[in-house]
C-alpha cells in the first residue's frame, strides 16, 4: 500500500508542483498542433463548400454567358510542392534539392500544357490550304539549294580535330602519319570544288538568262549519301591509325625512349627530382653507418638552381653542403655515413624545399 500511495503522490506532483521548464519546451509542439487541426479543419470546410441537394450528384456550378471560366487543375500544388522541396533542398542539402527541381519542372510544364490544351479549345486552329509554287516571278534569282555548306562546315571540324591530335605526344619509335589531317583536307577540298562547280553551273544559267529574259530555277542536287558514308569510315579509319588502336603499336625495341621503366640505381644511391620549385620525394631513408648517394634531376627552367643539403634537424647546423645545379641538368651527389636518426634535406635556395631523411 506504501508503494501505491507513494507512487500517486508522484503523479499528482507533476500537477501540483509542475516542471515549467518542460512545460515551456513543450509550448512550440502545441502550437503545431493546434495549427495542425486548424488546417484539417479547414480543408474539410472547403471539402463541403458549395450548394448541395438531395439527388444522385452534386450540381456542377455554370459560369454565366460570356464568362470563361478554366477547369479544375493539379497544377498549382505540384507548383507549390515543388517549391516547398526546393526551398527545404537550399536549406537542408542532399536529395531535396534534386527532388524540389524535378517537381517543380513537372508541375510547370503540366501547366504550360493544360493552358495550351484550354487555348486551342477556345480558339481552334484553322486549317490554310497549301499554296504551290510554280518557280519564281521573272527576274528574280533564287539559288538552289546545296549541301555544300554543310559537308565543308564537318571537314573543317573534322580538319581542326586532327590538328588538336596532331599536339599529342607519340613514341619516337613509332611516329605516325596525321592521316586524319590529310583526309579532312581531301573531304573539305572534295567540298569547295564542288561547290565551285554548283557556282559555275549557275553562273552559264544566268548568263543564259540574258538571251532568253528568264532564269531556270535549278533543281535541288541530291545527297551523297554514299559518298558521305565512305568518307566518314574513311576518317574513322585515318583516327584509330593515327592513334595506334589499328594496327596496335608493336612493343618499343630495346634502347628506344620510354621503352623500359626507370634506369636502375646502384645500390646505395637514390633519385630525387625538383620541379616546380618542389621535391618530388618528401621522406628518403638509407642505412646508417654506411655512405650513400643521391642522383638529383633540376626539372626547373634553366636560370632555377636547387641543391640537396642536409641538416641534423630543420634549420640546425648543415652537415653536407652541395653545389647548386641548374635547371635541365642533372647530377649525383656522394654523402658520408651517418648515425642513426632523423635529418632534415633541403635546397639552400629555396626554403620550402624541404624533406625528411631517415637514417636506421
Amino acid at each position: 500500500m506504501q508503494q501505491i500511495f507513494d507512487q500517486l503522490l508522484k503523479t499528482l506532483e507533476a500537477f501540483v508542483i509542475p516542471d515549467w521548464g518542460a512545460l515551456i519546451a513543450i509550448i512550440p509542439l502545441g502550437l503545431a498542433g493546434l495549427t495542425a487541426l486548424w488546417l484539417l479543419f479547414m480543408v474539410y470546410r472547403f471539402a463541403t463548400l458549395g450548394p448541395s441537394r438531395r439527388g444522385k450528384r452534386r450540381i456542377a456550378p455554370l459560369p454565366p454567358p460570356g464568362v470563361h471560366m478554366p477547369g479544375g487543375s493539379y497544377a498549382p500544388i505540384f507548383g507549390a510542392l515543388g517549391s516547398g522541396l526546393l526551398f527545404g533542398g537550399l536549406v537542408f542539402g542532399g536529395p531535396l534539392l534534386a527532388a524540389g527541381l524535378v517537381v517543380l519542372v513537372f508541375g510547370l510544364l503540366y501547366w504550360g500544357r493544360e493552358a495550351l490544351a484550354e487555348y486551342d479549345r477556345l480558339h481552334p486552329r484553322t486549317l490554310v490550304p497549301a499554296l504551290a509554287s510554280s518557280g519564281p516571278p521573272p527576274g528574280v534569282h533564287i539559288p538552289a539549294p546545296s549541301f555544300r555548306p554543310f559537308l565543308g562546315a564537318l571537314a573543317t571540324t573534322a580538319l581542326f580535330a586532327g590538328l588538336v591530335a596532331m599536339g599529342e605526344k607519340q613514341p619516337d619509335w613509332d611516329v605516325r602519319p596525321p592521316l586524319i589531317v590529310i583526309v579532312s583536307i581531301l573531304i573539305l577540298a572534295w567540298a569547295l570544288l564542288g561547290w565551285l562547280r554548283d557556282a559555275r553551273h549557275e553562273y552559264v544559267e544566268a548568263v543564259s538568262a540574258d538571251r532568253t529574259g528568264h532564269l531556270r530555277p535549278l533543281d535541288a542536287p541530291g545527297w551523297p549519301k554514299k559518298t558521305l558514308i565512305a568518307w566518314v569510315v574513311l576518317l574513322v579509319v585515318a583516327g584509330a591509325y593515327q592513334f595506334g588502336v589499328v594496327p596496335p603499336r608493336p612493343k618499343a625495341p630495346a634502347g628506344a625512349p620510354g621503352a623500359s621503366a626507370e634506369p636502375t640505381l646502384p645500390p646505395g644511391t637514390y633519385e630525387v627530382k625538383a620541379q616546380t620549385i618542389a621535391f618530388d620525394k618528401k621522406d628518403l631513408s638509407t642505412a646508417a653507418d654506411a655512405p650513400f648517394a643521391i642522383h638529383f634531376i633540376n626539372a626547373d627552367p634553366a636560370g632555377v638552381p636547387h641543391d640537396i643539403d642536409i641538416r641534423d634537424k630543420p634549420g640546425g647546423t648543415i652537415l653536407e653542403n652541395q653545389e647548386t645545379i641548374d635547371g635541365g641538368t642533372d647530377t649525383t651527389y656522394q654523402y658520408t655515413a651517418l648515425k642513426a636518426g632523423t635529418y632534415t634535406f633541403e635546397c639552400s635556395i629555396h626554403s620550402n624545399m624541404v624533406g625528411t631523411l631517415t637514417v636506421h
